[in-house]
């Protein structure tokens, strides 16, 4: 009696921790479902390490070398903190993906893509269920730690083709000696064991070689897994192409799934009796390891479609993504994008993503701008969000805007520049290198117009000579099919370029002792000289700001300098 009343609870607690495993595991699950919910209409809040930032941009690195956004243009615009504002994909592909888009802008809708993506986006924003249930799955799918799902996939290359004729050899050795054992049983099971402990020897050499890869193998199941889920789901119309595509992309591996059971055991110790004697028949028969080099020889031979199949459910991850960066923006708007060259750029309340309480802007330009103010008046934000609507309206095809029109441009900039101490090249060097970048894009022929941005060109100069080579420089980025933005404190190039730049300014006003900024776009040269004033808000003595009040009053009066007495 007492035995069975031991059993009973034995049994009840075993079944009690399975259903609370499983109640947990479902609440867990339940639980972000809800955060994500929540977080619909809001910007993510996650922050990367450069170690992360760098995995996360192998996808970008693999595959896309022209028509992208180059590292000093991406870093000017601070597009990593763009990116993580966004990223709510929950896979390894889905964030790869988004950041691989946002660094290709694309130079033309011909075969639909943009038009696609833009029924899928809105299918995800407005059906909850399916954003939401769709999101789970990809959760699951997960992330792939330390590497990158493409560095894994290139891993495999490093192992070539494997044959599995030595571990057919090693099975029909096997074979033979039991045929011995039947003539000559001593014989025969003496050769066994031999065989038996050269095949063991064998196998522990090549599972030491092949179970790293293992995890490449186990990600693509999951990600198999989830292909299937999502082709199983019951979306609506709008999103039948793209399960179409997946599905064919999908139909390439169902002999990867037959092997796989086995094969992702590999480097796994089993604990029961029945685990310990299959890992004693492995070693000796090599069966995990042949279905390894079968699995290995189909994913080789089917490099491309597995990439297909990651592509793929990165990008349903991405798209969700957009939805989540539309739903937490103050407005946004799909932009209106027309190949060829002469399109005005125009923008309507355009505003800078990342700003907490931003200040919109508009503005319909058929030529270049010069822009002057003061110092932290707005005229670096305003070109760094004309430069990343442009990126944005190319690439997940939205805007922090009203409005956006355009022609597809080639973006580049030169603004958030410094010294690189690394190959000891000064901020001047550093500075015309990026802008001998500008030149030379805007010299190659191409279908598509060049947008460019510069902030106080040739800073790292002085004032003669600036001006001179800046009057150039801008001169030939004035040129048809070159759109540039620059920013300045020159006011002589505003008078010296007013025939091929439209001339705009921000401007601040000093109040009570204090500087207000409106961070509005005006029309026009900047006209305020406030500098030496705001040196006296400050608390500079009066005698500095007498003297650097005379020296600028007599220099506008006579175009020379004094020491501020003379």
């Amino acid at each position: 009696m007492e035995l069975i009343i031991f059993c009973v609870v034995i049994i009840a607690i075993f079944l009690y921790v399975m259903i609370r495993g499983a109640w947990d595991e479902k609440q867990q699950k339940m639980r972000y479902r809800n955060y994500l919910r929540e977080s619909y209409g809001k910007f993510s809040e996650i922050t990367y390490t450069s170690e992360e930032l760098d995995r996360i941009a192998r996808f970008y690195q693999h595959k896309y070398t022209e028509n992208v956004v180059d590292d000093i243009t991406w870093n000017d615009l601070n597009m990593d903190d763009i990116f993580a504002m966004m990223n709510y994909a929950q896979s390894s592909a889905g964030e790869e993906y988004l950041y691989a888009m946002l660094r290709q802008p694309r130079l033309s809708d011909e075969d639909g893509s943009l038009s696609r993506m833009e029924t899928h986006i809105n299918y995800m924003m407005s059906h909850e269920d399916d954003r939401l249930d769709t999101m789970m799955l990809l959760n699951e799918l997960g992330k792939t730690g330390k590497y990158s799902i493409f560095d894994y996939m290139d891993y495999l290359e490093n192992l070539g083709r494997k044959s599995n004729i030595k571990h057919y050899i090693a099975n029909l050795l096997l074979l033979a000696c039991v045929g011995i054992i039947y003539a000559e049983a001593s014989v025969g099971v003496m050769l066994l064991i031999a065989v038996a402990c050269i095949n063991i020897v064998m196998y522990m050499k090549e599972k030491n070689a092949v179970a790293p890869y293992v995890t490449t193998f186990a990600y693509v199941m999951r990600m198999l897994g989830c292909a299937d889920q999502i082709i199983h789901k019951s979306y609506s119309s709008e999103m039948d192409d793209y399960l179409r595509s997946l599905q064919e992309k999908r139909g390439k591996f169902k002999a990867f799934v037959k092997d796989s059971d086995m094969v992702l055991k590999i480097g796994n110790a089993g604990g029961s009796i029945g685990d310990i004697i299959l890992d004693y028949i492995k070693m000796v028969t090599h069966i995990d390891l042949i279905k390894f080099n079968r699995m290995l020889r189909i994913l080789q031979d089917n490099k491309q479609e597995s990439m297909d199949i990651v592509e793929a459910i990165g990008y349903l991850d991405a798209v969700i993504s957009i939805g989540y960066f539309r739903a937490a923006l103050p407005h946004y708007c799909v932009p209106e994008l027309v190949e060829g060259f002469d399109e005005p750029l125009t923008i309507s309340e355009g505003f800078h993503p990342t700003i907490a309480h931003p200040v919109s802007n508009s503005f319909s330009q058929k030529k270049g701008m010069l822009v002057t103010g003061s110092n932290a008046s707005g005229k670096s934000t305003f070109l760094k969000m004309t430069a990343i609507n442009a990126v944005l309206a190319q690439t997940i095809h939205t805007c922090a805007a009203k409005s956006y029109h355009g022609n597809y441009y080639r973006i580049y900039s030169s603004m958030a520049l410094r010294d690189n101490l690394a190959s000891g090249e000064s901020y001047y060097i550093v500075e015309i290198k990026a802008l001998k970048r500008i030149v030379d894009a805007a010299a190659e022929s191409s279908q598509s117009p060049l947008l460019c941005f510069v902030d106080e060109v040739l800073r790292g100069t002085n004032t003669v000579e600036r001006i001179a080579a800046s009057v150039q420089i801008l001169r030939k980025l004035s040129e048809h099919g070159i759109y540039c933005f620059a920013a300045t404190h020159d006011i002589e190039l505003t008078h010296l370029l007013e025939d091929v730049y439209d001339n705009c300014h921000f401007e601040e006003e000093v109040r009570d002792g204090d500087v207000l900024f409106s961070y509005r776009l005006l029309d026009g040269r900047a006209h305020t000289r406030n500098a030496i004033r705001l040196l006296e808000i400050i608390g500079f003595s009066d005698e500095i700001i007498k003297k650097a009040d005379n020296m600028a009053k007599n220099f506008l009066e006579t175009g020379e300098w004094n020491d501020g007495f003379k």
